[in-house]
């Protein structure tokens, strides 16, 4: 998913779809016949409204299109939701355009499998409109009975008392138990709050460094994916410094392209260097550790160098790149440190086709990879009156066949291990390009993207965006971009607690 704040090679236009399956106009998709609103909870969560725009500026990651606040479509800006009609009717929202026909087959699925519960799903708005729909509906104790959250919004909902406790229907349903104890172990940790299931792991995105194979083979560069563990920050900036090209002392190719947002940017290099945005109780910004610095520190000296685009290449670059392309697929950046999500973009680029994906490179300080991804869950909405009749469509979402479809559908990572080494780790079924056969320890080394269960994610954003906007200018460098993030969470983090 793509930063809000981050700088990227990914265009934004119709066809180019980000991880968090956003959309430049918001759509509603009912599988199900429409009729009346929830029925209101007896008290609504008050401290919902607090969390206000629940979507981090760099989680919205995972999404060029969760920076879009398109207008939501008729039935969606109603002021009370359509569900399907009679009792045994549930509400599922989510936020991407780009999910909705994989959410439809799905509600389809689900509801022609079984004769109690039907499901009509809707996406009634993108991001960060979305978010502020639930918590104003929320607020009246109506909404969706269950519906998509990302990880940097998940913590502080839970904090504020907007989803429901499913701890006792996960532990009492063995299929969901059973996929639970597969589930990879930072969505199980993220998903876990203060002891409780608040919500369970649906699916990620993987960051990856994807690479034009005809610029490798002009450099008699060996692909990234037969390097192994010697694919490290020294060699990425080695092939880097081969690859770009300059016309005296303008670039016109860059070698790589990094964002400078969390997901699939600065962050990752802090991450596999050992480094954290939070401690473990999340209640202290600790990014401003050597090992984070280091990590910066070694993005901007490739900016120094004149190896990595840098902002004034970027901003050119955009004027001269079509819709439907980005710097990669028109050859302006030979690597590009990006999400998975482009996978399915690039296969209908027309012409591009000698391209593949490696790992994001091994720190040769730790000797670890790192990706840093937005684990998106599923929760139930806390005012909801049908709640057994909610975690029936949870437990669907979570079965090993549904898991199994995730590539496919939505060109994402199951949250269970089986499917995503059986489904999307297989070129066979999970699509182009071959790499991501190669792609495990990406998977393996997935963490959540920075958020505390006492901050909005907006305001985490927007906090530390602005400064490494400056640190990528090479207006501050690494130590004091950091300290100043460091110093400024804290504070919001200290008024947070009182």
């Amino acid at each position: 998913m793509l930063s809000i704040l981050g700088s990227s090679a990914l265009i934004a236009s119709g066809g180019l779809l980000a991880a968090c399956g956003g959309s430049a106009a918001a759509t509603t998709a009912s599988t199900a016949t429409s009729g009346a609103a929830p029925s209101a909870a007896s008290q609504a969560s008050s401290s919902a409204a607090a969390t206000s725009a629940a979507t981090s500026a760099s989680a919205a990651t995972s999404a060029s299109a969760t920076s879009s606040s398109a207008a939501p479509s008729a039935s969606a800006s109603s002021s009370t939701p359509a569900v399907a009609q009679g009792a045994n009717g549930i509400l599922y929202w989510q936020w991407g355009n780009g999910y909705v026909p994989g959410f439809n087959q799905l509600a389809g699925d689900f509801n022609k499998s079984q004769n109690h519960v039907v499901v009509t799903h809707e996406q009634p708005a993108s991001q960060p409109d979305y978010w502020n729909k639930i918590i104003t509906l929320q607020a009246g104790g109506q909404g969706p009975d269950v519906f998509e959250i990302n990880n940097t919004s998940y913590k502080n909902w839970a904090h504020n008392g907007s989803l429901a406790d499913v701890t006792s229907y996960a532990s009492q349903d063995k299929t969901v138990s059973a996929a639970m104890q597969d589930t990879f172990p930072a969505m199980v940790d993220w998903y876990t709050y203060k002891g409780k299931l608040m919500g369970i792991p649906w699916d990620f995105s993987a960051g990856t460094v994807m690479y034009n194979l005809d610029q490798f083979r002009a450099a008699s560069l060996t692909p990234i994916n037969d390097l192994g563990k010697s694919w490290d920050w020294n060699m990425m900036k080695d092939y880097a410094a081969k690859l770009s090209q300059k016309n005296g002392a303008t670039m016109t190719r860059s070698g790589i392209w990094i964002n400078s947002g969390t997901e699939n940017g600065w962050y990752s290099f802090c991450v596999a260097n050992g480094a954290s945005f939070f401690n473990q109780t999340l209640d202290q910004c600790t990014i401003a550790s050597e090992a984070a610095i280091a990590g910066v520190d070694f993005v901007l000296s490739m900016l120094k160098d004149g190896v990595a685009a840098t902002n004034d290449f970027k901003s050119a670059s955009g004027k001269s790149i079509p819709s439907s392309g980005t710097a990669l697929t028109v050859g302006l950046t030979s690597m590009d440190f990006e999400g998975d999500w482009n996978f399915t973009t690039y296969e209908k680029v027309p012409g591009f086709t000698s391209w593949d994906a490696g790992i994001f490179p091994y720190s040769p300080t730790t000797g670890k990879t790192a990706n840093t991804s937005n684990l998106r869950g599923l929760v139930m909405n806390t005012v909801t009156k049908k709640k057994d009749l909610a975690w029936q469509w949870m437990a669907y979402l979570k079965s090993n066949p549904v898991q199994d479809q995730i590539p496919k559908l939505f060109g994402e990572i199951p949250s269970t291990k089986t499917s995503a080494q059986n489904n999307y780790l297989d070129p066979a079924k999970g699509g182009p390009p071959p790499g991501r056969k190669f792609l495990g320890p990406d998977l393996d080394a997935t963490i959540q993207l920075p958020a505390s269960d006492l901050l909005n994610s907006t305001v985490v954003g927007n906090t530390h965006g602005p400064i490494m906007s400056k640190a990528f200018a090479l207006q501050l460098n690494a130590a004091d971009a950091l300290n100043q993030v460091q110093q400024a969470i804290n504070g919001l983090l200290a008024a947070a607690k009182h």
